[in-house]
């Protein structure tokens, strides 16, 4: 989803199987009911697999 420029507040929320990512645009100028948002929903070890490649590859590019 693209918000543009405009600014964003996430929230992550974790059990033992997922991961949910709360994204929600115009969240300091719209209602509620008005606002862009996006909720990606990740299985756990999916995310603890993408992160723990992430980390490996910043830590090699330093």
């Amino acid at each position: 989803m693209d918000f543009d420029d405009a600014p964003v507040r996430v929230e992550v929320h974790a059990s033992e199987e997922t991961v949910e990512i709360f994204v929600e645009a115009d969240f300091e100028t719209h209602p509620e009911e008005r606002r862009r948002f996006a909720i990606i929903s990740i299985p756990r070890h999916l995310f603890s697999e993408a992160t723990g490649r992430t980390a490996r590859r910043a830590a090699k590019d330093r």
